[in-house]
């Protein structure tokens, strides 16, 4: 039974400001080092929360007690909130919403997916060439863009593809530091401001050129009711920040990890091995490295009741390095998830979320990735560069830093 007079246990008692600044240097070894040293409900601050059992992940994922939101109203109103967009919405304007894209995103649209990735790959193969050292994360956003556009917009995007990508780099990259208030005109909010607002031309162009009377894809689900353009801004702001860096750093990890495994890397051309892989990476590097809830009643977790307007963090880079879900936490192993394979607790796994408020397109963004790294693996190797050099650099999604690769054509 829960006890609401006691809180939970954290580093400095979970009531200093240090722990916020400690997370700001270091998320993701704060993070791991509050779950391993002070149990599955950690005070953070007196406000902010996290949760590290599958049991309570779940059952805040899951939500069947209304009794958390998906995110605050301070966070929506943020410079990167995109306030209108599906992800930010609540109660029948969030279901309106995904009303309106999943057709987008049904099973039937998986083989013009297929079609776009494996078209991408060869398109991307032919500005390679044997002994060529890249860097695997800007060649992978490339393909994700094209592919990404391709399922999004309808079309390949060109120049307004190479803008979008750039301006995006940008955003993560200067999201990840530590930064003043927006309003104060420093290096980073500036640098910040410029990619907002590239990034928001860029859109803005693309809405406009959208054909009219096209709506299997998503961007033409989203104008067919001809919607405020600010909502079609934000939904598709989402769409593209989610589905592009989620995909090109997905496959960046795995590249990183199939290139230190010989054995996994020459079986890549399995389907059921490169859907292994694919999971398996996104265990080790989950692109979603943090997902946020918010309490708006009472919620008992663990034995603690913890109040309205309570912040919530469900790490999955924290759960799915958790040797008791997942043997050898550390290592990359997609032999785990084989012949029906899963982790020891049907919530210890979530890359994607789950329940209600789950990544829509979670099915297809995995698929895309599979697709994508068996028919390169078909064709290429890729030897590694330096690869203790590489890093995550924990921005919006967790992205790959350093990985870079020399390129070696097969047969």
């Amino acid at each position: 039974m829960a006890v609401p007079s006691s809180a939970p246990p954290g580093p400095r008692g979970g009531r200093s400001s240090s722990n916020a600044a400690d997370y700001a240097v270091d998320p993701l070894g704060f993070l791991t080092g509050a779950a391993r040293e002070f149990g599955d409900v950690v005070s953070l601050t007196p406000t902010n929360v996290l949760l590290a059992h599958p049991d309570d992940i779940g059952r805040v994922l899951l939500d069947r007690e209304g009794r958390v939101v998906k995110i605050g109203e301070a966070v929506r109103r943020g410079p990167m909130g995109f306030p209108s967009a599906m992800m930010n919405s609540e109660g029948a304007d969030w279901e309106r919403k995904r009303a309106r894209l999943r057709p987008a995103f049904r099973s039937d649209r998986l083989d013009h997916l297929e079609h776009a990735a494996r078209d991408g790959v060869t398109r991307l193969l032919d500005t390679w060439h044997d002994g060529l050292e890249i860097d695997v994360h800007d060649e992978m956003s490339r393909l994700a863009m094209g592919v990404g556009a391709v399922h999004i917009a309808g079309r390949p995007l060109g120049e307004r593809g190479e803008t979008l990508i750039r301006a995006v780099a940008a955003i993560m990259r200067l999201t990840s530091a530590p930064r003043l208030p927006m309003w104060l005109p420093t290096r980073t909010n500036r640098g910040l401001r410029r990619a907002l607002r590239d990034f928001d031309a860029a859109l803005a162009a693309l809405i406009t050129e959208n054909p009219p009377g096209e709506d299997a894809h998503a961007l033409g689900r989203l104008l067919a009711d001809d919607p405020p353009f600010p909502e079609v801004r934000d939904e598709l702001a989402t769409l593209l920040m989610s589905g592009y860096e989620t995909t090109a750093n997905a496959l960046t990890w795995l590249f990183h990890a199939v290139g230190a495994d010989p054995e996994a890397g020459a079986r890549m051309g399995e389907p059921e091995f490169a859907s292994a892989a694919a999971k398996e990476a996104m265990r080790l590097y989950p692109p979603a490295w943090v997902i946020s809830r918010e309490t708006v009643g009472p919620l008992e977790v663990g034995g603690y009741t913890l109040a309205a307007g309570v912040t919530l963090g469900l790490s999955p880079w924290v759960v799915h390095r958790d040797g008791r879900w997942f043997p050898d936490p550390e290592e990359f192993r997609p032999e785990r998830w084989l012949n029906g394979g899963r982790p020891g607790h049907r919530h210890a796994y979530f890359p994607f979320g789950a329940g209600p408020r789950g990544c829509l397109g979670a099915s297809m963004a995995l698929r895309e990735v599979e697709v994508i790294a068996a028919h390169l693996c078909s064709r290429v190797r890729l030897e590694p560069v330096r690869p203790e050099e590489v890093r995550p650099r924990p921005a919006l999604a967790l992205q790959p830093v350093g990985v870079r690769a020399v390129v070696r054509f097969l047969g």
